[in-house]
């Protein structure tokens, strides 16, 4: 019988928080013992407040690289306002195989959207890579307009889906830490 670790699809509106549930998740991960991998996806900020475009983060070693912008043209897909840079995608799924493949214990994917599930560009090529057999968990935030059509590539009994509000996204990270390793850690 193949075994795997938990799942937890973090989900939310916009804005609520969902990435810095993620950072925080990582944090008390790492204090507890944990080896969380993947990738985290930051939003930037023009002068003003106004959103303009991502970064992706890699968890393991805190690098952080340009991966879509809504004023320049990056060459890449577009989802809405926002250009992706092609090879800003590449890198974050570099992070993400490695993460696999070497053995993280927690698998973050920050955020699963249109460019995956429609699209199918962006981070699409990891969902086949999941479940990942053994001890590895995985958080994954997705848009709650779309968990429906991710679900299909996350399934057991082990996967809990859990939503950001203004509320309890302080209390998100501790809750999902204890449910990915209850009874191990």
């Amino acid at each position: 019988m193949e075994d795997y670790g938990r799942a937890i699809f973090l989900t939310g509106k916009r804005g609520v928080g969902k990435t810095t549930v993620c950072q925080a998740v990582a944090e008390l991960a790492r204090r507890r013992g944990h080896r969380p991998g993947g990738v985290i996806t930051p939003a930037l900020y023009d002068g003003h407040g106004a959103k303009v475009g991502f970064e992706a983060m890699d968890v393991g070693s805190g690098e952080r690289w340009l991966l879509a912008h809504t004023d320049r043209e990056l060459g890449g897909p577009r989802v809405g306002p926002y250009s992706f840079d092609p090879d800003g995608l590449t890198r974050a799924l570099e992070v993400l195989e490695k993460a696999i493949t070497t053995g993280c214990d927690l698998l973050m994917l920050d955020e699963i959207g249109p460019l995956e599930l429609e699209q199918g560009q962006g981070f699409a090529p990891i969902l086949d890579l999941l479940p990942v057999e053994g001890a590895m968990h995985t958080l994954i935030v997705v848009r709650p307009a779309l968990l429906a059509q991710l679900l299909p590539h996350l399934k057991g009994p082990k996967l809990t889906v859990l939503s950001a509000t203004k509320e309890s996204r302080r209390k998100l990270p501790l809750q999902i830490v204890e449910r990915l390793w209850e009874g191990n850690g």
